[in-house]
């Protein structure tokens, strides 16, 4: 009976002695895991243990999102962001492109910053990319990207997808393209995109996707410059004028950072379906330590706790572009496709470098004015221009010849005169539509606004 007691006791001296070893050399013991999705941990061990024998470290991103009025924290991998259907991006500063998605993979080469790759895979956190100048390929974290402006996207399917042999919900299944696949369609029109997909080419339900116009808030076309996008309806984007735009027609998007799309509800909780819309309210995050315990192989640990980089707060002289659709927009214009520098005019008159953030002008405190922008740089609010893209303006109209040439013109005078409209012309020329009380009139001239010649219709 001794000697087994006396066995017993140097079983749980040893077995103390061991788990001192592996606990006590810090302030205090830190719980293991198989991975970062397990349940459970697998032990504990002291930090410095765990610090030494570090192989790499991971972020793992989480969403508190708002729907429906209510709050819910979700993680990365449950929702979509705006950046994850970009197809073109940009480096936010010089960056090195990885040989694999694990931050201690061997560099492939340095990319300067402000410099455009292509997206080629992503998940939550990690985008392979391609160099097209150079056609070299590498892994990069998703928060060192920007996405363009000038950029349409790709399309991504929420859920397992026929692919069919003709534009048809009865034509022949050819396959089925697996969920959460990054797809560039070679035709999108009529509610189906035809695409490729290994050695098949047949057609998809566009309602099964998800692409750069549902985080949208501003979308480029051709004939109408910017436009301001309410939602995307199938195949068209539904703008806050009530117009419905073909999808097909537009070369590229302002997205909004604050969207998410869910891809992957929460069953056990009554939250966000699936496709729901949330508005991300605070980003968090926290860094994995991935490093190597006797007996147990590579670990998981939660190293470090974290506040992923927010988009911009808002002030009293400063407002979003998902504020700013809130309201009723009165007039809004921009430089060109290339550039989101622009004017808006809503409930106050506002600049923007980016199209996302809107500084207020003081000058014009909380009255709308129309607005335009010239193609030579000049910017007009109602009767003033700037010739420093918005930083500063000064008088251009002369009312008192506008009375003129419209007395001129009718052998009347106008019994009042509100400016409604400001349209630039080729040829360094400007057209404007003034209320006279009775009629609305239009007038051309120069940019310089010396001389007013009535435009009869």
């Amino acid at each position: 009976m001794r000697s087994v007691l006396s066995l017993s006791l140097s079983i749980f001296f040893a077995s103390s002695s061991t788990f001192a070893a592996l606990a006590t050399d810090a302030t205090s013991a830190v719980s293991f895991y198989r991975n970062k999705n397990s349940a459970f941990p697998s032990g504990q061990v002291s930090r410095s243990s765990l610090e030494k024998s570090l192989v790499r470290s991971e972020m793992d991103a989480s969403f508190k999102v708002a729907w429906d009025h209510k709050e819910y924290t979700m993680a990365g991998d449950r929702i979509l962001r705006d950046i994850q259907v970009a197809r073109l991006v940009d480096t936010r500063y010089p960056i090195n492109l990885l040989s694999l998605n694990r931050s201690d993979a061997s560099i492939v080469k340095g990319v300067p910053g402000k410099y455009t790759l292509e997206i080629l895979e992503c998940d939550d956190y990690w985008a392979r990319v391609r160099d097209k100048k150079t056609n070299s390929e590498g892994w990069v974290a998703l928060q060192h990207l920007n996405s363009r402006h000038d950029d349409s996207g790709v399309y991504v399917n929420l859920i397992d997808t026929y692919i069919r042999s003709q534009p048809s919900s009865d034509s022949k299944v050819l396959t089925t393209l697996p969920r959460l696949q990054r797809v560039i369609p070679l035709v999108a029109n009529d509610g189906f995109l035809r695409i490729r997909y290994k050695n098949h080419v047949g057609y998809v339900d566009i309602t099964h996707f998800v692409n750069r116009a549902d985080f949208a808030t501003l979308a480029y076309h051709p004939k109408k410059n910017w436009i301001t996008v309410a939602f995307r309806n199938n195949n068209k984007v539904l703008t806050k004028k009530g117009e419905n735009v073909p999808m097909n027609e537009v070369l590229g998007y302002v997205t909004s950072p604050l969207r998410g799309i869910v891809v992957r509800p929460d069953s056990a909780s009554y939250g966000p379906p699936l496709r729901a819309r949330v508005e991300i309210q605070k980003p968090e995050a926290h860094i994995w330590g991935i490093s190597r315990v006797d007996g147990h192989g590579e670990v998981w640990w939660k190293k470090t706790d974290l506040l992923l980089p927010v988009a911009k707060t808002e002030s009293v002289s400063n407002i979003l572009t998902d504020t700013l659709l809130k309201r009723e927009i009165y007039s809004i214009a921009f430089e060109s496709k290339t550039s989101v520098r622009g004017l808006v005019s809503s409930e106050g008159v506002y600049r923007t470098d980016d199209g996302l953030t809107w500084t207020a002008i003081p000058q014009f405190g909380k009255q709308n004015y129309p607005v335009s922008i010239h193609p030579s740089g000049v910017w007009f609010v109602g009767s003033f221009k700037s010739i420093n893209q918005g930083k500063s303006f000064e008088p251009f109209i002369r009312w008192d010849k506008l009375a003129q040439a419209i007395e001129s013109a009718y052998h009347k005078n106008p019994k009042i005169l509100r400016l409604t409209q400001i349209e630039s012309l080729p040829n360094s020329q400007i057209q404007i539509q003034v209320d006279t009380g009775s009629s609305r009139v239009k007038l051309r001239s120069s940019l310089e606004g010396n001389t007013w010649n009535v435009v009869r219709n």
